[in-house]
């Protein structure tokens, strides 16, 4: 027998919390004597700061080291798990894995009575908005958290490490043991005994939130996959067609790769209060992602299949509460354009905008260990140019 898991990160922002969680997982399991391994199947790169990955752990009880190597050791990805952990509760919206391509359902590998187990302070009604549906019964469970999201060497130290720990103890106790998991975090951290109480407050946690999702719950996966060409399929030689080189005034007015798009990465996404904007041009000259389309009327249009929620664009923005980042489960689309929307109804687009933002407006504080902070932010009327500078 071999248990799966898979732990969906956000790549470079959860790199080392997903591997420390996957090693801890065999380590543990190994004083309980069972055999184990973990490995990640998806590098991280720059340019795509918060693309899905995955870093996996298997255990069994009764294989030697070598053969459950080579049971799970040698594929790219796993064909279903017993149990699937998500960092970030955004990756429910759907996953494009640098490994693979297409967007996929967060639970697609989750096999019948199998478990997702999500960080979040949603609950399962409002992640499963999001989630695929499955043909058969399978178990949803989250535990109280918000996306620990660091860096490759910094990381905040909110306990999601050791939380996940015991919530994976409560999930599957053929996996780990939460006896053991206390054991292990104690004898690990003598003079911190938060951190085992931690562990075990999740586990308690996910016992009582733990709920079987039937065949009619979740939505119709309505995001194409693509089907890869077998080998005796490709040519001889290999194309690879230039970007549509193009400029017009408008939304999607900017060229961009239509097989790029990267809207699976963002944990936030911009909302703009264009009624506030003072034509800088910040947000379009300093967008990573070129994602601002200029519109006729001086304005700024957002292509949000192409932004990666990096927040660099409510930064450089010299008016308060004219672009302000918030919640990426308040939104169930990208392809809407909110320049679109705004000249359509300028009271109606102001309302809802001043809604999402007094409902997900989440910073990322710099101290080490405090995790998210909800900022209350100004409301302010049409036209009202009370918002001021940051400055």
């Amino acid at each position: 027998m071999i248990k799966r898991v898979e732990i969906n990160y956000r790549g470079i922002f959860q790199k080392n919390l997903a591997k420390k969680i996957g090693s801890d997982i065999v380590i543990i399991a190994s004083r309980m004597g069972r055999v184990g391994m973990s490995n990640g199947r998806y590098s991280d790169a720059p340019e795509r700061n918060g693309i899905p990955c995955k870093y996996f752990a298997f255990i069994t009880p009764d294989l030697p080291e070598e053969e459950l190597e080579a049971e799970a050791g040698a594929k790219l990805d796993i064909d279903q798990c017993d149990l699937s952990v998500v960092l970030d509760d955004t990756m429910c919206k759907g996953v494009e894995p640098w490994g693979w391509h297409g967007i996929r359902p967060i639970n697609e590998k989750v096999s019948q009575g199998s478990t997702l187990l999500v960080v979040s302070k949603h609950d399962h009604a409002e992640l499963l908005k999001f989630i695929g549906s499955k043909p058969y019964e399978w178990k949803l469970t989250t535990f109280d958290g918000d996306a620990n999201l660091a860096g490759l060497w910094v990381n905040k130290d909110d306990l999601t490490h050791e939380r996940t720990l015991g919530a994976v103890a409560a999930v599957d106790p053929d996996i780990i043991g939460i006896e053991a998991v206390e054991k292990y975090l104690n004898e690990k951290n003598p003079n911190e005994p938060q951190r085992a109480q931690a562990a075990r407050r999740a586990y308690d946690e996910v016992l009582e939130k733990t709920k079987i999702i039937k065949p009619e719950m979740g939505v119709k996966w309505q995001h194409v996959v693509p089907i890869l060409p077998k080998w005796n399929e490709f040519s001889e030689g290999a194309v690879v067609p230039a970007v549509n080189r193009h400029f017009e005034m408008g939304p999607l007015g900017q060229s961009r790769n239509s097989m790029f798009k990267r809207g699976t990465t963002k944990t936030q996404r911009p909302v703009v209060r264009f009624d506030l904007c003072t034509k800088c041009t910040l947000c379009w000259l300093e967008c990573p992602d070129q994602c601002f389309d200029p519109t006729s009327d001086g304005l700024y249009d957002i292509a949000y299949q192409y932004c990666v929620g990096c927040g660099k664009c409510a930064e450089v923005c010299p008016v308060k509460e004219c672009i302000v980042m918030v919640d990426e489960l308040q939104f169930e689309d990208d392809t809407t354009s909110p320049w679109q929307d705004y000249t359509k109804g300028r009271v109606e687009y102001t309302d809802w905008a001043e809604k999402k933002k007094s409902k997900g407006r989440y910073i990322h504080p710099h101290i080490t260990g405090t995790g998210l902070k909800f900022v209350q932010g100004d409301v302010v009327p049409l036209d009202g140019k009370r918002a001021g500078s940051k400055r």
